[in-house]
């Protein structure tokens, strides 16, 4: 599966569901795995269950992120990097 398809990863369990346009898949691989998969560039992790494409995110508040309509937790611990990395886009 390419990464240019995926637009969120989500923890379950010990594998992690992967969301993209055409549909949800389930991958052996734990969601720290995946992260060393996916391009830096492309996805940041937001929550210790999420990683999102950075490309998908609609909107962002203190403690949220939206994607696909959905409304993604954003951690403390991760949201410094988010909006750093979201400032260089801009």
């Amino acid at each position: 599966m390419s990464s240019q398809v995926v637009i969120l990863a989500e923890a379950s369990g010990g594998c992690s569901r992967i969301i993209t346009r055409e549909g949800t898949y389930l991958v052996s691989s734990n969601l720290s795995q995946l992260e060393e998969q996916l391009p830096v560039a492309l996805f940041c992790r937001v929550h210790r269950s999420y990683i999102v494409a950075l490309e998908s995110i609609t909107s962002v508040t203190e403690n949220s992120v939206k994607v696909l309509d959905r409304e993604i937790p954003l951690s403390r611990t991760y949201a410094e990097q988010l909006f750093s990395r979201l400032l260089i886009i801009l």
